[in-house]
């Protein structure tokens, strides 16, 4: 049985790409280093894609292949947040067809093609996000922050305090209005306790008692 066995096929110092067999399957592995302390996990199409330091050891790196593989493949095969004819909008499975329109927060959105698609939506949902910030942020007593609003595969939204920015991936497009403001809080606590530690999690959840039930939503890629 061919398992865990990996073959380098290309090697361009910032970048490396081998095959890697996992379970009799063959997959592409794409290594991208980055100014980065941690090492991020993703499958897309078919194939790996690791982004991480460039002096991280290489048997790290296939030692967290080895753990996440099946984790990772197993969230692939779930239905995506988006596809060919239809599109995840706040919870809300949307059927898509070019040219057409949907609806987003009661507004119409028309497009004619996915480009113009992606980015009315993008404006539109900064403004979203930007509105259950400034809610939130006077609810908490959280200083007022600038939001902004990037494509992000390993993180959900982050907080650069001295900044006074919260970016939020783009991805939470897809999730319940529910799983975006427990991100959205997730972010605010972190104006008063920057790590993870019992503070921040016993503040969070005096805002967000259901925190850990939508957060489960959010890794499961339950929209």
């Amino acid at each position: 049985m061919l398992n865990n066995i990996y073959d380098l096929v290309y090697n361009s110092g910032m970048n490396k790409s081998f095959v890697y067999y996992h379970n009799n399957q063959e997959y592409t592995v794409n290594i991208t280093y980055k100014r980065i302390r941690n090492i991020h996990y993703r499958f897309k199409d078919g194939a790996f894609f690791i982004s991480c330091h460039r002096l991280t050891p290489m048997h790290m790196i296939k030692s967290g292949l080895d753990k996440y593989a099946d984790k990772l493949i197993k969230r692939c095969a779930k239905e995506q947040g988006e596809g060919e004819d239809y599109i995840y909008i706040l919870g809300q499975r949307v059927t898509l067809s070019f040219p057409g329109s949907i609806t987003f927060n009661d507004e119409v959105v028309t497009f004619d093609s996915r480009e113009q698609l992606h980015k009315k939506l993008r404006k539109a949902f900064l403004k979203y996000l930007t509105e259950r910030t400034n809610k939130y942020s006077s609810m908490m007593n959280a200083p007022t922050y600038q939001v902004k609003l990037r494509e992000m595969r390993s993180r959900y939204g982050t907080n650069n305090r001295s900044k006074k920015t919260i970016t939020y991936a783009m991805m939470l497009i897809y999730y319940s209005p529910e799983v975006i403001d427990s991100v959205v809080m997730h972010e605010l606590t972190h104006c008063f306790v920057y790590d993870h530690s019992d503070n921040f999690y016993r503040l969070l959840y005096k805002y967000c008692p259901d925190y850990d039930i939508l957060r489960k939503k959010l890794i499961k890629a339950d929209f």
